[in-house]
């Protein structure tokens, strides 16, 4: 191909190793639960407290919005509406701004070197991430919209941009008490996840009300969604109830059925697990039966849903921002109470807890703790009518998994002799620096299945919070003791191949495997997980062969289709890897190890540097940090004959890496092809400077 007169033709880019196909992955892997009973299934049809039977806790009884509890019930409906609950996630637009605009200033990371901003643009909000160089100028910028809000308000608010279903979190949040904008939580602590990061079901089950599941992908979900966590979140699924006020008939209806949960009525263990159901965060979830993350209901055990696992020492200094339910628990006023305490002695969940005053809260412990009758003048304090009681016995303050001034309460009541500081700074710091810690049960203590639970639990806090090898070697002795007695295996195979997986043993994670799908052949995640490790052993063949089952269970999940995609391209399939890559773009593109694979297909087989020039150009503005991202679109731009934009390219990817050896020759060779002899040289001694040891560089020298 001669541009211009000049002869850059593609193989010589190639001699100098500037194409090269990857396969690997940059979004965290969307995954669906095994629904496999792994130990005693104690989940039943309904649930039955005392004598009542809740018919609507049977998994088909549909859910209908809490528009349909309006008709009968409107104050509670307004009202709640505007409690926390009811505002948990909300359409992004200007009837409900609390944030500031225009933003004063960008909010800067300094470790990735971005700026961020957000935009409020002819009703519509963005969020703006932008690289400047050394001079100030504008060298990347990327926009997505903030299309959802997550947060009530009252301590902030996070933003997600829809991409076909699924909800990718944004990288600024609104901090309400501080009134500022900053990275979102964890952003700054653990790593800027930019634009990557996403709603599981097993966030979103708490965050919103229950969504409806694509059954083509994984972490996907069905417009409309719903808003907020909704009156059928502690009432249960409410089809049979409208029924039932509408007067049609509901057959074989007993005496002893209810068609709906009122939590008041039910026992004080099944009233608390309607609230523990979010307000019991622990360290790890694991689930259990043949549940999912949606499928919890209001007025059977939480137990029979999942096991809850935290540290096997409680501190005082330290709690989970939604752990209110496992603090309670340790207080003397909740063990001495005969059951008789709950949440809703204090809360009420239909009202925001704005509308309520301290002495709202004061007068709900004088019902127990009779102010005549508490220590007066020899104690720290003179325990009047008119005093606070929350202030002594509540500790108020940030958590570990949140910051800029967000607050909670510790619902740990007690005389705190040690006047205990809760500080959740030392949580956020690297998780090499922290103790190891040991995961127990607070759900779920007498487990059957408790060795599989436990291994998965020990597995998620791994992936999740602290990715030492103490943790896998936990979780692999607990699933391998699990298979000694589970009745179905194929969730033990599954978790043992992941965990063998991550300690890079393939040839052991193939056997787990290979054995869960023996016991259950249908499970798109499993081939997945086969398809990851024949690749990361090297077995692209057998890759390509499960990657293709798992996108015949799931045809719309866009990893899959990447996985497949890139797993052709290692083995020169191109034609089908660049339709089988494309086809995933179409559902989602976010990935840029997609576009980065479809240029290098477009570049070197198609010799279409055109069309390979729209792949290069997405991939850096999805990461402008991508290895060889600015190099490979400089080198389309000179062949195409486009040199200023070619050394634009050139002088990103050294801004990016600095001591970029092959930036510095492609971007003297371009200097050279236009006669600018003394920016050539620069740039090849430059390249000499990185690798004295380079005979390309030194002749391109001799030429001068």
């Amino acid at each position: 191909m001669s541009t211009t007169g000049i002869n850059f033709k593609i193989t010589s880019l190639v001699v100098l190793g500037l194409f090269v196909l990857i396969a690997a992955f940059v979004l965290k892997t969307r995954q669906s639960a095994l629904r496999v009973n792994a130990g005693n299934d104690i989940s039943s049809q309904y649930a039955q407290d005392g004598d009542v039977i809740y018919l609507n806790t049977a998994k088909n009884v549909k859910y209908l919005g809490s528009r349909k509890c309006q008709t009968c019930h409107p104050a509670i409906y307004e009202s709640y509406a505007k409690a926390e609950m009811g505002r948990s996630m909300a359409k992004l637009d200007t009837t409900n701004i609390i944030e500031n605009y225009p933003q004063a200033e960008a909010v800067y990371d300094s470790v990735r070197n971005y700026y961020y901003e957000m935009v409020m643009r002819d009703g519509d909000f963005y969020q703006r991430e932008y690289r400047l160089d050394s001079e100030g100028h504008v060298i990347h910028e990327r926009w997505a919209e903030a299309e959802y809000a997550m947060g009530s308000g009252n301590n902030l608010r996070m933003y997600f941009d829809n991409e076909n279903g699924m909800l990718y979190q944004l990288p600024l949040t609104w901090y309400v008490h501080k009134q500022a904008w900053d990275l979102s939580p964890g952003y700054r602590e653990f790593g800027n996840l930019r634009f990557t990061r996403f709603a599981t079901a097993k966030c979103l089950s708490c965050h919103n009300s229950y969504m409806q599941v694509s059954l083509t992908a994984n972490e996907r979900y069905v417009k409309p969604f719903p808003l907020g966590i909704g009156c059928e979140r502690c009432h249960g699924p409410g089809e049979l109830h409208v029924k039932q006020m509408r007067g049609e008939k509901i057959e074989n209806l007993p005496q002893n059925a209810a068609t709906i949960v009122n939590p008041r009525k039910l026992s004080p263990k099944r009233q608390l697990d309607v609230c523990r159901q979010c307000h019991l965060q622990g360290k790890a979830w694991a689930l259990r039966g043949k549940n999912d993350w949606f499928d919890y209901r209001p007025g059977k055990l939480l137990e029979s849903h999942r096991s809850v696992y935290f540290p096997e020492k409680t501190r005082k200094d330290v709690f989970e921002v939604a752990d209110a339910a496992q603090r309670m628990a340790l207080s003397r006023c909740f063990t001495e109470s005969n059951s008789a305490m709950t949440c809703i002695t204090c809360h009420d969940p239909h009202y925001s807890i704005k509308t309520f005053t301290i002495e709202h809260y004061t007068n709900k412990c004088l019902t127990c703790h009779l102010s005549e009758k508490l220590p007066g003048n020899n104690s720290r304090h003179s325990h009047r009518k008119t005093d606070n009681c929350i202030s002594c016995h509540m500790n108020s303050t940030g958590t570990d998994n949140t910051l800029h001034g967000v607050t909670t309460t510790d619902h740990w009541i007690r005389i705190d002799e040690e006047k205990t500081v809760i500080d959740w700074s030392n949580l956020r710091q690297p998780s090499k620096l922290r103790p190891l810690i040991s995961l127990v049960p607070d759900v779920d203590a007498k487990d059957t299945g408790t060795e599989f639970r436990k291994g998965v639990a020990y597995f998620d806090y791994y992936k999740e919070h602290d990715r030492r090898k103490a943790y896998l070697d936990s979780a692999l002795t607990n699933l391998s003791k699990s298979l000694k007695r589970a009745q179905n295996k194929a969730a033990a195979y599954f978790y043992l191949g992941e965990v063998q997986f991550e300690l890079g043993q393939y040839s052991k994670a193939l056997q787990m495997f290979k054995q869960a799908i023996r016991l259950q052949p249908n499970h798109s995640d499993v081939y997945f997980k086969l398809g990851k490790t024949f690749s990361a052993a090297g077995n692209f063949e057998m890759a390509i062969k499960n990657f293709r089952r798992a996108t015949q269970l799931k045809p719309e999940e866009p990893t899959y289709l990447e996985s497949l995609g890139m797993a052709l391209a290692k083995v020169d399939k191109y034609e089908e890897a660049s339709a089988i890559l494309e086809r995933g773009l179409q559902i989602d593109k976010k990935n840029p190890y997609t576009y980065y694979t479809l240029g290098n297909i477009y570049a070197r087989q198609y010799r279409n540097p055109e069309k390979a020039l729209s792949f290069y150009k997405e991939l850096v503005v999805l990461d402008p940090d991508f290895p060889n991202g600015y190099l490979n679109l400089g080198n389309t731009y000179a062949l195409l004959g486009n040199y200023k934009e070619a050394i634009n390219s050139y002088q990103n990817e050294i801004f990016v890496r600095p001591n970029s050896f092959q930036a510095f020759i492609n971007i003297g060779h371009v200097y050279k092809q236009m006669g600018r002899v003394s920016s050539a040289r620069n740039a090849f001694e430059k390249a000499l400077e990185i690798d004295p040891s380079s005979e390309v560089a030194k002749e391109f020298l001799r030429q001068f």
